[in-house]
Order: C-alpha cells, then structure tokens, then sequence
C-alpha cells in the first residue's frame, strides 16, 4: 500500500506536491505542540520557563510583543531567578523565589543599567549586608541587617563622591554607640554617641569644614554599653582625693566608677572607654544593690539578682 502510493506521488506531481504541503504542516505542528516555554499541565498549573509580554500584562508603554518579565513556574509557584526588563530591554530587577515568596538575592538596576540596589530579601525583610547604590554606580548605603530584618552592626551612609558621609553602629534597628558624620571632602563634621537609639547631647561636637580631618573609623568600636540608657544611677569619676602625678583616665586599663553618693558601679579593664572585662552594679534610689552584670570580652555573660 505504502509502495503503491509512493508510485502516484512520482507520478502524479500535484499529489506530490500536496502531499509535501500536508508532511511539512503536521511537522509544523508537531513542534508547536511539543512542551515548551509558558506551559499549562493538565492540572491547570503553570509549569516550567515562562516568559510575558506586554502584552500578557495590557502595558501599553511597550512594544506588544516586547518580553517584560521571564522566570520559572514549578506547580504554578515561581521558582527561582525571575528577571523584569525595562522597556529600553535593560533589566530592572532580578528576584529569587521559593515557592512563589522572595526569598534569597535581589538585585535592583536604574534604567541606565547601573546597579540600584542589593542584598537577601527573606521573610518580606532585609537580612545580612545591603548595598544601595547612586546613578553614577558610587555607593549610596552600605548597611546590615540581623535575621529580624532590624539593623545591627556598622552601618555606613557616602556621600555622591565616593566619600563616607555616615558611619555608626546600630543595634536591633537603633543608634548604638559612636557615630560619625563627614563632609563630602572627608573631614569630619560631627561627632555623637547614642545609646539606645537616643543622643547623649553632652559628647556632641560639631567641626567646621577641614577643621577636623578624618582620623580612623569606628568600624572596630565596641558598641555601647546597654546599661546606658537603663542605669538609675549616674557615672561620675571616683569620690577620692586624686593623685597629683596620677594621669587622667584615658578610656584604656583599669578603673572604677562611682555615682554621686560613692556607690561603686563600674570596675574593671576599658578598652576605648567602654568596659571589656570587669562588673557593673545597678542600685535603687535607697542605695540597695539589686544587680550585678558580669562583663568579658565587652559583653555581658551573666546576670546576678540580689
């Protein structure tokens, strides 16, 4: 049968030519159909590569059949890296979900191609470093966020230059500590110390332009001490006659602290003022010691109620 209808085709050039129109379009079709990009299974679910037009989303400032959004679809959830593009074809961002919910990189472009913005999105939240940058590609922010999405450790502000503008510490989402703030020359414009997210007005000092060049940074200072802003008792120097040939404490080694009616509440080594290994007290109004926290390495390791 096969043989016999291959001898009409040789035969019969219209049949032939027929026949060859009807192999190429099921061959057409055949690879239309196979499976591909923006596949729906039989459950209705979107699966695999998927990519969206202006089209598929009604964005009229686009060209109709201009890709504006591809990624991946597992079980009708997006999976993986998903990639939006600006309608110039620059892309805009660049996203990565588990299960349909951002959770890892996420990068963020301005329309000129320069990076915008980057770092974990995980939970609806920032987590770890982050950077946010200027149009010109100069970082803008330089931040760290701890696994609660509140910013905790050295937390850094440049100005459009190139030059640090901002550095300080913070703590679960507050000012913790020394905080510098530069001019755009790199001189130092002021310096403040927070505790608790609120400013001691009395370390505060402000420069005038180059009156004070940049001297290091805090990058490596401790913290502040989280007794600061709780202490019922205010620090003072120690309540004894002083030395004539004793030197003024430097911030650095061993010394005590007293409150206004000579109660001890600090002692122990400093390391740039602030207490590394030693013991502070905590007092009530009568006098009575009620506290005692225990310091090692600058950190507090135990508490003492009495």
């Amino acid at each position: 049968m096969y043989q016999n209808d291959l001898a009409t085709l040789k035969f019969t050039p219209m049949r032939n030519l027929i026949s060859i129109i009807i192999i190429l379009f099921s061959t057409t079709f055949s690879a239309v159909a196979q499976p591909g990009a923006n596949v729906i299974d039989a459950g209705n679910l979107k699966q695999g590569q998927w990519k969206l037009t202006a089209k598929d989303k009604n964005l009229s400032n686009y060209r109709p059949d201009q890709v504006v959004e591809e990624g991946f679809y597992k079980d009708g959830l997006k999976e993986g890296k998903w990639t939006k593009y600006y309608n110039n074809n620059r892309v805009e961002h660049v996203l990565t979900f588990k299960s349909n919910k951002l959770d890892g990189l996420a990068t963020f472009y301005y329309k000129n191609g320069k990076k915008k913005e980057e770092g974990i999105w995980k939970k609806n939240r920032w987590i770890g470093d982050y950077k946010y940058f200027f149009k010109n590609g100069n970082l803008r922010n330089e931040w760290k966020y701890n696994e609660t999405g509140k910013r905790t450790g050295v937390q850094k502000y440049y100005h459009e230059n190139g030059k640090l503008k901002i550095e300080g510490a913070w703590e679960n989402g507050k000012e913790s500590g020394p905080l510098v703030e530069f001019y755009d020359d790199g001189s130092v414009k002021s310096e403040r110390f927070f505790a608790g997210g609120k400013i001691d007005i009395n370390k505060t000092k402000k420069y005038n332009k180059t009156e004070k060049p940049a001297g290091g940074t805090v990058a490596n200072k401790p913290a502040a001490d989280p007794l600061d802003s709780t202490s019922t008792t205010q620090v003072i120097t120690k309540k004894e006659p002083v030395k004539k040939d004793a030197k003024p404490f430097d911030g650095n080694g061993f010394n005590e602290f007293y409150n206004k009616d000579g109660l001890l509440i600090r002692k122990g080594v400093f390391k740039n003022g602030y207490l590394n290994n030693g013991e502070v007290y905590k007092y009530l109004s009568t006098g009575k010691l009620i506290k005692t926290y225990y310091y090692k390495g600058g950190k507090v390791i135990r508490v003492k109620n009495h």
